[in-house]
Protein backbone atom coordinates (compact mmCIF):
# COMPACT_ATOMS: atom_id res chain seq x y z
CA UNK A 1 0.00 0.00 0.00
CA UNK A 2 1.26 3.22 -1.04
CA UNK A 3 0.04 6.84 1.01
CA UNK A 4 0.12 10.41 -0.78
CA UNK A 5 -0.46 13.18 0.63
CA UNK A 6 -2.63 14.69 -2.32
CA UNK A 7 -2.84 18.00 -1.52
CA UNK A 8 -3.86 21.20 1.29
CA UNK A 9 -7.07 22.98 0.32
CA UNK A 10 -8.95 25.07 2.60
CA UNK A 11 -7.16 24.29 5.99
CA UNK A 12 -7.46 20.54 5.28
CA UNK A 13 -4.95 17.98 4.13
CA UNK A 14 -5.98 14.80 1.94
CA UNK A 15 -4.16 11.56 2.29
CA UNK A 16 -4.81 8.87 -0.30
CA UNK A 17 -3.85 5.24 0.86
CA UNK A 18 -3.89 2.77 -2.77
CA UNK A 19 -3.46 -0.52 -2.80
CA UNK A 20 -2.88 -2.75 -6.08
CA UNK A 21 -5.43 -5.58 -6.40
CA UNK A 22 -4.71 -8.17 -9.37
CA UNK A 23 -8.67 -8.92 -11.03
CA UNK A 24 -10.33 -11.23 -13.48
CA UNK A 25 -11.55 -8.88 -15.86
CA UNK A 26 -12.52 -10.50 -19.34
CA UNK A 27 -10.53 -13.24 -18.86
CA UNK A 28 -7.06 -11.71 -18.14
CA UNK A 29 -5.82 -11.00 -14.86
CA UNK A 30 -5.33 -7.12 -14.65
CA UNK A 31 -4.23 -4.77 -12.05
CA UNK A 32 -6.79 -2.61 -10.69
CA UNK A 33 -6.09 0.06 -7.79
CA UNK A 34 -8.50 0.26 -4.52
CA UNK A 35 -8.38 3.62 -2.48
CA UNK A 36 -8.98 5.27 0.92
CA UNK A 37 -8.93 8.56 1.51
CA UNK A 38 -8.59 10.75 4.76
CA UNK A 39 -8.69 14.55 5.43
CA UNK A 40 -7.05 15.97 8.67
CA UNK A 41 -6.91 19.92 9.59
CA UNK A 42 -3.78 21.56 8.53
CA UNK A 43 -2.90 22.50 12.15
CA UNK A 44 -4.01 19.36 13.99
CA UNK A 45 -3.06 15.20 13.55
CA UNK A 46 -6.43 13.93 14.20
CA UNK A 47 -8.03 12.46 11.14
CA UNK A 48 -11.56 14.18 10.92
CA UNK A 49 -12.69 10.98 8.61
CA UNK A 50 -11.50 8.56 6.78
CA UNK A 51 -13.52 7.28 3.45
CA UNK A 52 -13.51 4.23 0.75
CA UNK A 53 -14.42 4.29 -2.71
CA UNK A 54 -16.42 1.45 -3.96
CA UNK A 55 -14.34 2.09 -7.36
CA UNK A 56 -11.43 0.37 -8.55
CA UNK A 57 -9.10 2.34 -10.63
CA UNK A 58 -6.93 1.84 -13.51
CA UNK A 59 -4.16 3.60 -12.38
CA UNK A 60 -2.88 4.76 -9.16
CA UNK A 61 -2.73 8.94 -10.91
CA UNK A 62 -6.77 8.13 -11.96
CA UNK A 63 -7.41 7.17 -8.19
CA UNK A 64 -5.48 9.88 -6.96
CA UNK A 65 -7.34 12.70 -9.16
CA UNK A 66 -10.45 11.32 -8.00
CA UNK A 67 -9.27 11.11 -4.29
CA UNK A 68 -8.58 15.31 -5.11
CA UNK A 69 -12.02 15.97 -6.58
CA UNK A 70 -14.01 14.58 -4.04
CA UNK A 71 -11.70 16.09 -0.95
CA UNK A 72 -12.53 19.36 -2.44
CA UNK A 73 -16.45 18.37 -3.02
CA UNK A 74 -16.45 17.53 0.58
CA UNK A 75 -14.64 20.52 2.04
CA UNK A 76 -16.68 22.89 0.27
CA UNK A 77 -19.93 21.25 1.21
CA UNK A 78 -18.70 20.84 5.21
CA UNK A 79 -17.71 24.21 4.96
CA UNK A 80 -20.97 25.20 3.34
CA UNK A 81 -23.17 23.75 5.68
CA UNK A 82 -20.93 25.43 8.68
CA UNK A 83 -19.61 22.48 10.04
CA UNK A 84 -16.06 23.32 9.62
CA UNK A 85 -15.98 27.10 10.23
CA UNK A 86 -13.52 26.95 13.33
CA UNK A 87 -10.62 27.49 10.77
CA UNK A 88 -7.61 29.34 12.52
CA UNK A 89 -7.47 33.04 11.70
CA UNK A 90 -9.85 36.09 11.46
Amino acid sequence: MKVYIVGRYRGFVMRARIEPRTIRLSGELVVRYRVTWSLRRTSQRDVIGDFAHPVMYASEGVAIASVDRRARAFIDAMLGDGAARTTSGP
